[in-house]
């Protein structure tokens, strides 16, 4: 049974760049899930979504990939679990890949040239790992509290609105 959302009168506008979709709240994720009705029905009568959307749902489009953002880490736990997850993982590779390190520098069997050609290698991959942690971390960071709220309050029909497709 899916509860009809509420739309706030304030809220409600022709004209989608008027809004803000700077962070999903409770005023626009409402008007954010009804676009996607409507986005679905339009898809559905052509059997599939239009390459090039109608003036002003670039602007919905864009909140809808920061709802997702926000919905994906609400149902993993929360920025904070998520948090300690990504530093936990950072954690075990960053000890696994000195232990390597390690296991290079008293290798007997292999020679300089080959010990630094695998030091590089691991410098890279440290590297990426640094670039990775501190990319999900600034994601994680700038998920608003209130954001984060507003999606588990609405996470119920967040998942029936979003999961409701027809396969024809």
């Amino acid at each position: 049974m899916h509860t009809q959302l509420p739309i706030p009168e304030s809220a409600t506008t022709s004209d989608s760049t008027s809004l803000d979709f700077a962070t999903i709240n409770s005023v626009n994720l409402p008007l954010l899930l009804k676009w996607w009705q409507q986005q679905k029905r339009v898809a559905g009568l052509r059997s599939h979504l239009n390459t090039t959307l109608p003036k002003g749902d670039k602007t919905y489009l864009s909140a809808y990939y920061r709802l997702m953002e926000v919905y994906s880490v609400v149902k993993a736990g929360g920025v904070q679990a998520q948090k300690e997850a990504a530093e936990g993982f950072a954690e075990r590779e960053l000890s696994a890949l000195n232990q390597r390190l390690h296991e290079i520098e008293v290798s007997p069997n292999l020679l300089a040239d080959e010990k630094q050609k695998e030091r590089a290698k691991i410098e890279q991959e440290l590297e990426e790992l640094r670039q990775a942690n501190s990319w999900r971390s600034q994601m994680l960071c700038n998920i608003t509290p209130a954001e984060e709220s507003a999606v588990k309050a609405y996470l119920s029909d967040i998942e029936q609105t979003l999961m409701q497709t027809r396969c024809l």
